[in-house]
């Protein structure tokens, strides 16, 4: 009787669909922010998956494999863990300003399936108990494309593959006695999809991300599911691959079209009118100041603007935002880097309050030009208080003119 059946339950559990998908799936979960330039960068992840099992149809169909073996089920119970710790890695590369694309290795986690039944071949009866496992770990691929909503904030949508590898087992006792087991392992190609809302800060990125898997499994062994995972994820953006600005600066030929022309009578030599080493031709802001460090397209590398704060304040005026807007338009027109945003006061009050103060308005700028699509991500903001002044502190005009901020791009190199 016993031997009967552990091997109906084994036959029947290794010809059926056991992870049959859920039809009606699962609900709930939640979805860099804003755009960042090309480059590598890589994190991790840690969340909740789960797993879309249709108990009453694994109920019905391990009834209907005991009956074939001439057994009757008197009554049973049965039950589901779909819920499991997930985790995965990341590393992705910044195709396009709000494109990307990411590779990732991720176990999904395990989900379990138990049936308890009293069943009989119309002679002895038989306590059966039987318990499957199966879990999917492996490789995904995917496009990633990122909306910016303001300040360092975006939302995002994905969609690639999942590339499975996928173990099953189930173990059968009666009586109390263990009485056979069976293991299935497969692989799977699955079409994955999710969205999520991400925040970017400095060099990092945070996220909350749902992810959908379908078909994770083998259709012709233990079953296919859909799977459901939900992840808070911490990106770190790297410097290789971000400095575009760099190689450009390496690459401008200034000085090698001079020298090809020279030996040629009617070549008139390049003009480069406002002196700062970039001719004419390629020079995107033909008036420069004498004597400000320029980036390969002639515009300068620091832009200094003075804000109208209001007192003791770190709130950027109408007028402030004004005078802003027209330099991040400048500033992603010449596909802006990225930077430091540099904050300064005049000498009144004390000095450490000044210090903090600068701080905290450098960081108003550098949220404003982020919402505004300004290098989100790759910006830093400092503040120096009183410490560098650039006019007399004594007058007023003097004071105004010290009460200012700073952009420093890093696509201009330590020269200039």
């Amino acid at each position: 009787m016993k031997s009967r059946i552990a091997l109906a339950v084994l036959a029947s559990l290794a010809t059926m669909p056991v992870l049959a998908a859920d039809n009606h799936g699962l609900h709930g979960g939640f979805g860099s922010a804003s755009y960042v330039e090309p480059g590598f960068y890589w994190g991790f992840d840690l969340g909740q998956s789960s797993f879309g099992l249709d108990q009453r149809d694994l109920d019905n169909q391990l009834a209907a494999g005991l009956g074939d073996e001439g057994l009757s089920v008197l009554n049973s119970s049965s039950e589901t863990s779909e819920d499991s710790f997930t985790w995965g890695i990341t590393l992705g590369y910044q195709l396009l300003r709000y494109l990307a694309v990411e590779a990732a290795y991720l176990d999904l986690g395990e989900a379990e399936y138990k049936y308890n039944a009293l069943v009989t071949d119309g002679v002895d009866q038989g306590d059966l108990r039987s318990t499957f496992n199966a879990d999917s770990s492996g490789p995904a691929v995917s496009l990633l494309a990122t909306l910016p909503i303001g300040a360092g904030w975006g939302v995002y949508a994905r969609a690639g593959m999942y590339f499975g590898n996928n173990d099953g087992s189930v173990d059968t006792s009666v009586d109390g006695v263990p009485s056979g087991s069976f293991s299935d392992s497969s692989t799977s190609q699955s079409f994955l999809w999710g969205a999520g809302l991400g925040y970017t800060r400095g060099r990092w990125t945070s996220r909350l991300d749902y992810q959908k898997f379908t078909d994770v499994g083998d259709e012709d062994g233990l079953g296919e599911v859909d799977v459901d995972r939900i992840t808070f994820s911490a990106i770190y953006r790297t410097d290789f691959g971000f400095q575009r600005g760099s190689r450009a600066t390496a690459a401008a030929p200034v000085a090698a079209p001079v020298a090809v022309a020279a030996p040629a009578a009617a070549a008139a030599a390049p003009v480069d009118s406002d002196g700062d080493g970039v001719i004419d031709a390629n020079d995107r802001c033909p008036n420069t100041p004498a004597g400000d460090r320029v980036g390969p397209n002639g515009c300068s590398c620091d832009v200094s603007v003075q804000l109208q704060f209001g007192f003791d304040s770190a709130e950027l005026t109408a007028a402030d935002r004004a005078a802003l807007d027209a330099v991040a338009a400048r500033l992603n027109e010449l596909e802006f880097v990225g930077g430091e945003v540099a904050g300064h006061t005049d000498s009144v009050g004390d000095e450490a309050y000044n210090l903090d103060l600068s701080k905290r308005r450098a960081q108003a700028v550098l949220d404003y030009l982020s919402m505004k699509g300004v290098a989100p991500g790759r910006m830093t903001a400092v503040g120096f208080g009183e410490s560098m002044p650039i006019a007399d502190n004594a007058t007023e005009e003097g004071r105004a003119q010290n009460r200012r901020v700073v952009i420093r791009r890093t696509d201009c190199g330590t020269a200039g």
